[in-house]
């Protein structure tokens, strides 16, 4: 189920679902527009189903109608239109979905990715480093002790497989406007029988900071409307590492002074922020696009072999 506005990436991430290996494919595509665009048109070929919302419902509304449409007793598995499913994705995922389903679980498989720049090759080292681990919440997982880089903590929402079942038990929250993946899984975690896995191979190419994007922009009120509703919901350290690593440090990023103090104020009602999220809180104080571009170099330079010493054996 492919979410779009007709960006033009969206041709790659329809090919990468139609060319699946050993697994049936169902490519529905959800335009949020009054009417179908042309860079959906010159696709018609390679897709099964296209809906449109009207326009400007968003990426939550266009889920849900895309599951709406999927068959009874089906998977579902998302997919953004700036990013790509490697070949052997639903291959690697459907097996560990369907042995967690026969042993009685709501399943949702992630996986690692490889992230890129937009308009540039992926970075050849799979992340996140650290899996979830089989009874974690999602929240601790992805919020608490924060990794810095692009190794940190991640169920990107292209890379996850389910059931239409759950899908449907568990809609995406169309009033948000941000967090709308964390939000679901979060929310999904909590239906009784619900079991989270993450396999560890790269099946997805994740693009960071594609053009109008959400999740670049430092909007900390929209960011923290949606935490406040987990307070007193998640544990306290969880709560106090998210506002500090992702709300706080977009009020400062915004240089919103104000906005940064009722931050700090919410964080002391919970508990100290862990070192690696204050870290992250105070680099809000730097631009996004200079991080990003230090995290990219780093991982490159990381996946590089070491050099040989001249004049040593090969």
């Amino acid at each position: 189920m492919i979410p779009t506005t007709g960006r033009p990436s969206l041709a790659e991430a329809v090919l990468s679902a139609r060319a699946q290996r050993g697994v049936s494919v169902r490519v529905v595509v959800v335009c949020d527009l009054a009417e179908v665009p042309a860079t959906v048109d010159a696709l018609r070929g390679q897709i099964d189903e296209v809906v449109c919302t009207g326009g400007g419902r968003r990426g939550s509304y266009a889920r849900n109608l895309g599951v709406a449409h999927a068959a009874p007793g089906s998977h579902v598995a998302f997919l953004d239109d700036d990013d790509a499913w490697l070949p052997t994705k639903l291959a690697v995922q459907l097996p560990v979905l369907e042995r967690l389903a026969a042993d009685g679980w709501q399943p949702i498989v992630s996986s690692r990715i490889l992230q890129r720049k937009a308009g540039a090759e992926p970075l050849p080292t799979a992340t996140p480093t650290e899996l979830i681990g089989a009874d974690a919440r999602p929240e601790d997982y992805l919020f608490r002790r924060r990794r810095l880089g692009v190794g940190r903590q991640s169920l990107a929402t292209s890379t996850l497989l389910t059931t239409r079942a759950l899908a449907i038990a568990c809609p995406w929250d169309e009033t948000l406007p941000r967090h709308q993946d964390w939000d679901w899984l979060v929310r999904a975690a909590r239906l009784p029988g619900t079991r989270i896995a993450q396999v560890p191979e790269a099946t997805t190419v994740y693009t960071v900071g594609s053009p109008g994007s959400i999740s670049a922009g430092a909007d900390w009120r929209t960011s923290w409307q949606w935490a406040s509703r987990w307070e007193g919901v998640w544990a306290p350290e969880t709560f106090a590492d998210f506002v500090a690593a992702q709300t706080l440090r977009y009020a400062l990023q915004a240089r919103d002074w104000a906005g940064a103090r009722e931050l700090v104020r919410a964080i002391r009602r919970n508990s100290p922020p862990s070192a690696p999220n204050a870290t992250i809180a105070a680099l809000g104080l730097v631009p996004r696009s200079t991080l990003e571009r230090l995290a990219m170099r780093r991982s490159r330079a990381a996946s590089r072999p070491a050099a040989r010493p001249a004049g040593g054996a090969r």
